[in-house]
């Protein structure tokens, strides 16, 4: 009998606190903001700040940084970077009325000269100058951004709250005390394709093939007269890469970094092994 009390007082306890839950106003007394209202592609769910800055943390985030939040809600992220780190932040939120209680928030905050908002579509406007880009939006939201999202500036910081990128391997993944997770990537340059290298130990106008897939590569170093020279996993950090190959027996490290149509860089650290690719022509 004891064990029953026990168990109704238990769900009684979870029933007051959801319903607790469902009723707190998140907005002011201009706006009423409640957990799991309905927006146009997402219900909206805040944001602990806890998160926010632990998603600062993961991106090394710092005043020299723009951070761009897309689907922004009540504006929390923007405005705890500007208050944390004194970073320049943008929220694209597609509903107005969050629009304007996050201008508000951000006035409250005394952060308005260094946080906007902006009333926008996410798939629409334009976020390509962030350093840093912070989402909070769901598997399907983040993978229909991953196209623009690989289009951005390489060295771009990416950091989701809770939900990864389908396909796209997260350089880092952490939990935060209160088990939710956030994902981390690094957006890669675009290297995919052929490239004419001098500075291998196979000769000049050597070719190398390059198959990209988002942060790693495979590829192989075209020698004349011999068989290709294949390598696996490389990987690509923003600018930043690195390969392995071996050749006559030897081992090889490159490391260098791409810088539009080439790539610099040196075999085993050492600077008398310099290695330059340039594009090849299509």
């Amino acid at each position: 009998m004891k064990i029953h009390t026990l168990i109704r007082a238990a769900l009684l306890v979870c029933a007051l606190f959801l319903v607790g839950c469902a009723s707190t106003n998140y907005g002011d007394d201009r706006f009423e903001l409640q957990r799991a209202t309905q927006g146009k592609d997402v219900m909206w769910i805040p944001t602990q700040v806890e998160m926010a800055h632990q998603m600062f943390v993961m991106t090394k985030l710092s005043s020299k940084d723009l951070l761009y939040d897309l689907g922004s809600g009540d504006g929390v992220i923007p405005i705890e970077a500007a208050k944390k780190y004194r970073a320049h932040a943008m929220g694209i939120e597609y509903n107005p009325d969050l629009v304007a209680l996050s201008q508000r928030n951000a006035v409250r905050e005394n952060v308005q000269a260094l946080v906007t908002f902006k009333q926008g579509d996410i798939f629409i406007e334009d976020f390509s100058q962030a350093t840093v880009l912070t989402l909070y939006l769901g598997e399907n939201l983040n993978i229909k951004l991953m196209p623009k999202i690989l289009k951005m500036r390489p060295g771009t910081r990416v950091v989701s709250n809770t939900f990864p990128i389908e396909s796209w391997i997260p350089d880092q993944e952490r939990q935060i005390s209160t088990g939710e997770m956030m994902y981390y990537w690094v957006v890669p340059a675009a290297i995919d394709g052929n490239w004419m290298v001098t500075g291998l130990p196979s000769g000049e106008g050597t070719r190398l093939n390059i198959v990209q897939k988002k942060q790693f590569f495979d590829g192989n170093i075209e020698v004349t007269d011999k068989r290709p020279i294949y390598f696996e996993e490389g990987k690509i950090n923003g600018i930043d890469l690195t390969y392995e190959f071996t050749y006559l027996n030897t081992k090889y490290v490159f490391t260098g970094q791409v810088h539009g149509s080439e790539i610099r860089g040196l075999l085993n650290n050492d600077p008398a092994l310099k290695v330059l690719a340039r594009r090849a022509p299509e």
